[in-house]
C-alpha cells in the first residue's frame, strides 16, 4: 500500500511531499510543495489501516465523494480543498495548509482561555458549521485538535473531514467507532443513533467547556450509564458567565431533543455582546472546471 516519504513526488511532478504532517483513525496527511507556484498544501488520503480493509473500494468512494462535497464549500473558517487526484490507485485530497497552532496546543501553552477569546473562537467555528449544515454536512468531529489558529490573526479554522458525512435531520446510522471520547455526543455510541446538527452543537459545547475550564467533560456514554450529571463549568472557572455556563449545559444535554437543534439557536444562548457576528459571501464551485479534477472517481481499485 502505498506510503509516502520526503522528496517523493506525486501527480506528475506537480507535488513534492515535505513531510508527514500526522494521522488518525481516518487518514495521513502530508505536507507537500506544489510546483510551479512553490505553495505549501496538505495532502490527504485513506491511511494503511483503511488501505487494507476488504471494503477499501467503498471506502474510497464515499471518501472521494466527500472531498468533492467540500471542495464546494468556501468560508474564511472552513479550511479550503483545492483538489484530488489518484496516484497508484489511492485517491489524494489536497487542501490548504493552514500555518499555526491547533487549538488544543494552543490551550496547553496559554491555559485556561478568557471567555471573550473562547467565545470569538466558538462563534467563528459555528459560524463555519451553521454554514456546512447548511449544505448539508456533518462534520461530527469537533474539538480543539481539529481547529487550527492561524498565526498572522489567530482566525478558527475548521479543519478534519475525515468523519464528514451528508445528513438529513434525524436520519440513523449504524454504530460505529468514529468518535472522539469526552466530545462526542451519545448519538455516536448508539447502535442505531439518530444524528442531525445537534451533534455538532454537543461536540462544540464540550469545545468550549474544555477552553474555559482545561478540563475534560466525562464520556457521555459513561454520563448514561453511571447517571452521572455533567460537573457545571463554573466548578472549574467562577469568572465564567452565568449565561455561558447555562449554555454549555444546554448544548451538552444527553438527550438530543434536549439539546438546541441548530448550531445558530445554540449560539443565541451565549453573550450577544461577545460574539462577532459573520458576513461573508458564498461560493458555489463548479465540479467540472479544470482545477477540480473528477476523472474516473468511481473507478474501482485495481486488484
Amino acid at each position: 500500500m502505498p506510503h509516502w516519504s520526503t522528496g517523493q513526488t506525486l501527480e506528475d511532478g506537480k507535488y513534492t511531499i515535505q513531510k508527514t504532517l500526522g494521522g488518525g483513525g481516518f487518514g495521513t496527511t502530508y505536507l507537500a510543495t506544489e510546483k510551479p507556484s512553490g505553495k505549501l498544501v496538505a495532502i490527504k488520503t485513506l491511511n494503511a489501516n483503511h488501505q487494507a480493509k476488504p471494503n477499501f473500494t467503498s471506502l474510497q468512494n464515499k471518501f472521494v465523494q466527500e472531498a468533492f462535497r467540500l471542495a464546494k464549500c468556501r468560508h474564511p473558517h472552513i479550511v479550503s480543498v483545492y483538489t484530488v487526484f489518484p496516484e497508484e490507485d489511492l485517491w489524494h485530497l489536497v487542501m490548504e495548509y493552514v500555518e499555526g497552532d491547533n487549538l488544543a496546543d494552543y490551550l496547553e501553552d496559554r491555559g485556561i482561555l478568557s471567555e471573550t477569546e473562547a467565545l470569538r473562537i466558538i462563534g467563528e467555528i459555528g459560524d463555519a458549521l451553521s454554514y456546512l449544515h447548511q449544505e448539508g454536512l456533518l462534520h461530527r468531529d469537533i474539538k480543539p485538535q481539529n481547529i487550527m489558529l492561524r498565526r498572522d490573526n489567530l482566525s478558527a479554522v475548521l479543519i478534519d473531514f475525515g468523519l464528514a458525512r451528508e445528513f438529513s435531520t434525524g436520519y440513523t446510522q449504524s454504530l460505529t467507532s468514529d468518535r472522539t471520547e469526552r466530545y462526542a455526543p451519545i448519538e455516536q455510541y448508539e447502535k442505531r443513533g439518530k444524528f442531525g446538527a445537534y451533534t455538532d452543537v454537543h461536540a462544540l459545547a464540550a469545545t468550549l467547556y474544555n477552553l474555559l475550564t482545561d478540563k475534560l467533560p466525562p464520556p457521555a456514554d459513561v454520563r448514561k450509564e453511571c447517571n452521572l450529571t455533567l460537573p457545571p463549568p463554573q466548578q472549574y472557572n467562577s469568572q465564567i458567565s452565568d449565561k455561558v455556563n447555562n449554555a454549555i449545559l444546554k448544548g451538552m444535554e444527553l438527550e438530543a431533543k434536549n439539546r438546541p437543534q441548530s448550531v445558530k439557536e445554540w449560539l443565541s444562548l451565549l453573550n450577544p455582546d461577545t460574539l462577532q457576528t459573520f458576513s461573508f459571501n458564498t461560493v458555489t464551485v463548479d465540479l467540472t472546471l479544470p482545477g477540480l479534477k473528477t476523472r474516473g472517481f468511481l473507478r474501482h481499485r485495481a486488484p
